[in-house]
C-alpha cells in the first residue's frame, strides 16, 4: 500500500485544500499517513474475512431453515396418518400409557402384547415413533439455524467495526495530506513506472495471461475496500484476476499467501502471474513480468502499475 501523485486528486475530489506545508514535516507526515495506511489495510482484511464469513453462515441458515420447512411438512403428513388417540396424545405433550410402551427402546415387547393394546395398530404406532424422531431432529435443526444467526449477527458487527476503523484512518490520512501542497504531494509518488517499462513488459501466456489480461482492464478503477467488483481491494482484485483464468482463490491475503507454493524473492525467479505479498501479508500485487506489478493501492487511489519491490515484500506465491 503506497501513495502516489493521484493522491492530490484523491484529495481534491474529498473537499481537501492543499495548505503551505514544511519541507521538515513531509517525511514525518508520510511515515504517519503510510502507517495509517497500513493500520486500514489490516482493517481491510479482516473486513473482508468477516463479509466472507457472512456469507457462508446466510447459506447455512438458509439451508438449515430449508430442512426445517421439509422436515416440517413431513411431520404434519406422518400427523394425518395417526389415529385420534395418537393425534391427541401428541398434541397435548402426552402418551397414553400404551404409547409410552410402544416408545420404548424395545419396540418387539410392545408387538409381544399387541393383544392388550387393541386400540392401536402397528402401522399407527410406528408412525407415532417417527413422529417423535422427526419432532427431534426438527429442534436440534432449529437450535442449529439459531446459532448460525447469533454467529451471524457477531459477524456482522464485526464488519461494521472494521468498516469504521477504515474509515477513520482514511479520515486521518485525509487531514494530515491537507496540510500540503500539490507538488509535495507529487512528492509522495513512489511508483516511478513509465510508459517505456510498461510498453516492455513481455507477453504472458496460459492461464498468467488471463489473469493479468483481467488487472490491465481495471486499471484506473478506484480502490474499494471489501471491493470484489466492479471496483476491488488489493486481495479482491487479485482474486478476481485468477477467477477469470479458472483459478478459485480465497478472500483475503491472509488466506491467499497460503495458496499455491512459495517462490523466492529474486527478480530472476518470478513468472508471470505471481502474486507478491507485502509488509507482512497486509498488500499484495499481481507481477506482469518486466519488474512490474498491478496492484489497487489504498483508498483514495485507483488500480495502477507499481514495481515489484515497491515495498517490503513478505512473500511470494505462484498460484499454478
Amino acid at each position: 500500500m503506497t501513495l502516489t501523485a493521484t493522491t492530490a486528486a484523491a484529495a481534491a475530489g474529498v473537499g481537501l485544500a492543499p495548505t503551505s506545508g514544511h519541507a521538515a514535516s513531509i517525511t514525518d507526515i508520510e511515515k504517519q499517513v503510510s502507517a495509517l495506511n497500513a493500520q486500514a489495510e489490516q482493517a481491510t482484511n479482516v473486513y473482508d474475512g468477516a463479509m466472507e464469513q457472512l456469507a457462508n453462515l446466510q447459506k447455512q441458515v438458509d439451508n438449515l431453515q430449508g430442512e426445517a420447512a421439509t422436515m416440517q411438512q413431513s411431520m404434519n403428513q406422518v400427523m394425518a396418518t395417526l389415529g385420534p388417540l395418537a393425534a391427541a396424545s401428541y398434541r397435548a405433550g402426552s402418551v397414553d400409557p400404551t404409547l409410552e410402551l410402544m416408545l420404548q427402546s424395545h419396540p418387539d415387547q410392545f408387538l409381544q402384547q399387541a393383544a392388550t393394546m387393541s386400540q392401536l395398530g402397528q402401522a399407527e404406532a410406528m408412525n407415532l415413533k417417527t413422529l417423535k424422531l422427526e419432532q427431534a431432529q426438527l429442534a436440534s435443526i432449529k437450535k442449529q439455524a439459531a446459532d448460525r444467526l447469533a454467529q451471524l449477527q457477531q459477524a456482522e458487527h464485526q464488519a461494521a467495526d472494521m468498516k469504521a476503523q477504515i474509515v477513520d484512518k482514511f479520515q486521518q490520512a485525509q487531514s494530515l495530506l491537507s496540510q500540503l501542497t500539490y507538488t509535495q504531494l507529487a512528492s509522495f509518488d513512489y511508483s516511478g513506472v513509465s510508459a517505456a517499462e510498461i510498453a516492455a513488459v513481455p507477453p504472458a501466456t496460459g492461464r498468467a495471461a488471463i489473469a493479468i489480461a483481467f488487472a490491465k482492464s481495471k486499471l484506473g478503477t478506484w480502490y474499494l475496500w471489501g471491493g470484489t467488483g466492479p471496483q476491488y481491494d488489493c486481495s479482491g482484485l487479485v482474486q478476481a484476476a485468477w477467477a477469470a483464468a479458472g483459478v478459485s482463490l480465497p478472500r483475503t491475503t491472509y488466506e491467499q499467501v497460503n495458496v499455491g507454493y512459495a517462490v523466492p524473492a529474486i527478480l530472476g525467479d518470478l513468472e508471470p502471474g505471481d502474486v507478491i505479498f507485502y509488509n507482512g501479508d497486509e498488500h499484495e500485487a499481481l507481477y506482469i513480468g518486466g519488474g512490474l506489478v498491478i496492484h489497487a493501492p489504498t483508498t483514495g487511489m485507483q488500480v495502477q502499475y507499481g514495481h515489484w519491490n515497491m515495498m517490503s515484500i513478505s512473500g511470494i506465491q505462484r498460484m499454478t
